[in-house]
Formats: structure tokens, C-alpha cells, sequence
């Protein structure tokens, strides 16, 4: 049984995946807050990722980090960003180095590629155009990853996540979304993949009306997500069909909507 260093426990995401992995894996929940379910295979350790001592004595241990924890908005850059998505995020790669942990599992998001015209299906090889200073963070995170990758030697996975909820909940989410089930899935998978040295990939469902090309996830970590948001195109569509790219304009959405926040 594999040992995973969870950050971020109780966020949304990270709740999702405590569920869904605690039976087939060893559990180490990494989280500023309590935790008052903790299952059998499940262990909590108390902690912020801004203080690498703290991060390094988790990851002891570790065969993977899956590193769910940090700022998952448009938010002040020197008061939230920094602090956790800059510096947090350093420390996990650095205490993964030092604590021996083969392979990290990052979320990163696809807000990274978030200024992109909604008319056209990226793949991961696309230049990075983010959709705020949120997004520029995770560029950064990606971009730390390739290094720990190449002269680490650390296994790199990062997640281009996309809209994680129990349903969609607006028009631009029919491409974006990735469900529950899809989103254990993928971790799994990325947990589980063999011969990896770095990987982006994006983590959506099976849209219909994705942005994203799937196929490296295919490939690489054997992805085969199930669900598909176009179960809710009737009730979340706000136009013609054929109009839907055009009425979105860009991938991010409202995100490059926003008045610029430095």
C-alpha cells in the first residue's frame, strides 16, 4: 500500500480524493485545519505549506505528494498569492527533494492557458496565456516542476484542472468541467503511471464542447474519463448550439473579464 502526502485535505477537491483513495492507499493529510473523520488508513498532520520545516516532516515517508493545497481564485497577489502559491509551492517540490519522494502531483489549472480564444482545441504544448495573476502563479508552479524534473530527478505531474463541482453550473462549464468521479480518476491514474519524468495535462470530464485536448492524458497516465457536461447543455446553454465558442470568447471566462488586480 502506498504511502500519499495529501496537501490541501479539506478543500473541495481534496475531500473528494480523501473518499476516494483511503481504502487502496495510506493516507497523510496535510492541513492547516482539523479534520474530525479521519478513516483507518488516514493520518493528519497539522501544517501550512508557506513553512517548509513543516512540509519536509510530512513528505517523510511519502511514495507520491499530491498537492492540492494553495489559492484557487483571483485574489491580492502579495497578501494570498505569494505567500501560498509562490512560496507554498516551492516548498512542497524542495520537501519532496529532500524527503526522497519520487513523484509529485501538482493542481495546477487551465486558467494557465485562460486568455485563448474559446474557437480552437488547445493541447499542452501551447504557450502559456493566463487569465490572471492566479494563473501566472501556476505558470510559475509548472515551470518549477520542468526544473525538479530535469535536475532533480523528481516524477513531475502537473493537473490543468478545470471546473471541479458535483455538476456544472454555467454556460462555459459544459467544456471545463470535470466531475467527482473523473477527478479520482485522474489522480489516480497519475499516481499510478509508470516510465513518467514530466507531464502536463489537462483535467476535465469527457466534454462534448471541451477546449482541451485529451490525448496525453490518454497516453500517459491512461485517463479515460466517463462523465460529460453535455448531460446539462439543455438546461445551461444561453444560445444557439453553434454560437457557443463565439458567445464565450475566451477559455477563462469572467477571469479576463476582470479589471487588472496586480
Amino acid at each position: 500500500m502506498k504511502t500519499i502526502l495529501l496537501t490541501g485535505a479539506s478543500g473541495r477537491i481534496g475531500r473528494c480524493l480523501r473518499y476516494a483513495l483511503r481504502d487502496d492507499y495510506r493516507l497523510v493529510l496535510f492541513n492547516r485545519s482539523a479534520i474530525d473523520d479521519l478513516g483507518p488508513n488516514e493520518t493528519l498532520v497539522r501544517g501550512d505549506t508557506t513553512d517548509a520545516g513543516a512540509i519536509e516532516g510530512a513528505a517523510r515517508g511519502a511514495d507520491v505528494v499530491v498537492d492540492m493545497a494553495g489559492v484557487s481564485d483571483v485574489a491580492p497577489f502579495r497578501e494570498k498569492l505569494l505567500p501560498t502559491n509562490i512560496l507554498g509551492t516551492y516548498n512542497v517540490f524542495e520537501a519532496a527533494r529532500l524527503a526522497g519522494v519520487p513523484r509529485v502531483v501538482y493542481a495546477s489549472t487551465h486558467h494557465v492557458v485562460g486568455y485563448y480564444a474559446a474557437d480552437q482545441c488547445l493541447d499542452e504544448a501551447a504557450p502559456y496565456r493566463p487569465s490572471s495573476m492566479y494563473g501566472v502563479t501556476k505558470c510559475f508552479a509548472e515551470a518549477t516542476g520542468r526544473l525538479y524534473a530535469d535536475k532533480a530527478g523528481l516524477q513531475v505531474i502537473c493537473l490543468r484542472i478545470g471546473f471541479f463541482r458535483d455538476r456544472p453550473l454555467e454556460e462555459r462549464h459544459l467544456a471545463v468541467w470535470i466531475s467527482p468521479d473523473d477527478m479520482a480518476r485522474l489522480v489516480r491514474c497519475a499516481i499510478e503511471a509508470p516510465n513518467v519524468h514530466f507531464e502536463v495535462v489537462y483535467g476535465i470530464s469527457n466534454n462534448t464542447r471541451r477546449f482541451w485536448d485529451l490525448g496525453r492524458a490518454r497516453e500517459v497516465l491512461g485517463y479515460e474519463p466517463q462523465d460529460d457536461a453535455e448531460a446539462y447543455a439543455t438546461e445551461l446553454l444561453q444560445g444557439p448550439s453553434a454560437d457557443f465558442s463565439a458567445r464565450l470568447r475566451r477559455v477563462g471566462g469572467s477571469k479576463c473579464e476582470l479589471p487588472f488586480m496586480p
